[in-house]
């Protein structure tokens, strides 16, 4: 599922760059008489599928420069509007640069669309930690119970691209691949449920296991500048 939400992004991005108009921001390099009082400078966003793995996550981005942003986002385990047999409660922290390498012009090639739109690189640290708790039973034993806390760092690197449109509303789509360390510990008399083994997932991003230690992401967010 996840390496099928990838390649959906990833042609996308690929395919729709041009294929919306847009109001660009008064920002043209050389033109001193641009004025620069409509640039907005932070996004403060959703991710649009969180409530689907059952999280919701919220972004910020602030604008430090020419072509870089300070990107974070935090995710609150838990909440969702599926339902699942071991809810887990928990969160992650998500925060890197975006750096834009393909920023988008108007027409003529003197103006940005936006300072923050474009095609960007995002490497990032992502750190998650939740629980979960399950219940077994063997008819005609008594439940037993057993409680798991996972840990995981991973380090992903991200390809993505993000459009603002009428200086309003802010559109970013990313897939991303990386490297994860992870840790759990149990504690009851019944059996762990995700074996750390064969993966699993972390909410931000799901992982291979402890033999194939990669980490795979992939999002979109909506927002509004500022």
């Amino acid at each position: 599922m996840k390496l099928i939400g990838c390649s959906i992004i990833g042609l996308f991005m690929l395919f729709s760059g041009k294929c919306f108009s847009q109001h660009y921001a008064d920002l043209a390099p050389g033109d001193k008489t641009a004025t620069t009082k409509k640039v907005k400078k932070s996004i403060v966003s959703f991710g649009f599928f969180s409530p689907l793995n059952q999280h919701i996550s919220f972004g910020y981005d602030q604008l430090l420069g020419t072509d870089i942003i300070l990107s974070s986002q935090i995710g609150i385990i838990g909440p969702g509007v599926t339902q699942t047999t071991n809810p887990s409660k928990g969160g992650f922290l998500e925060i890197g640069p975006k750096l834009f390498f393909s920023p988008t012009w108007t027409m003529d090639g003197m103006r940005r669309m936006n300072a923050m739109q474009g095609g960007y690189f995002k490497p990032e640290i992502v750190v998650s930690a939740f629980s979960q708790s399950n219940i077994y039973i063997y008819y005609p034993q008594p439940p037993t119970t057993s409680s798991t806390t996972y840990t995981g760092i991973a380090i992903i690197l991200n390809l993505g691209h993000q459009w603002i449109f009428a200086n309003s509303f802010a559109l970013d789509m990313y897939f991303g691949i990386g490297y994860n360390i992870s840790a759990y510990n149990s504690s009851g008399t019944g059996n762990n449920f995700n074996n750390e083994a064969n993966g699993g997932n972390y909410y931000s991003y799901e992982t291979g296991g402890s033999s194939f230690p990669l980490a795979f992401a992939a999002g979109l967010n909506l927002g509004v500048p500022f």
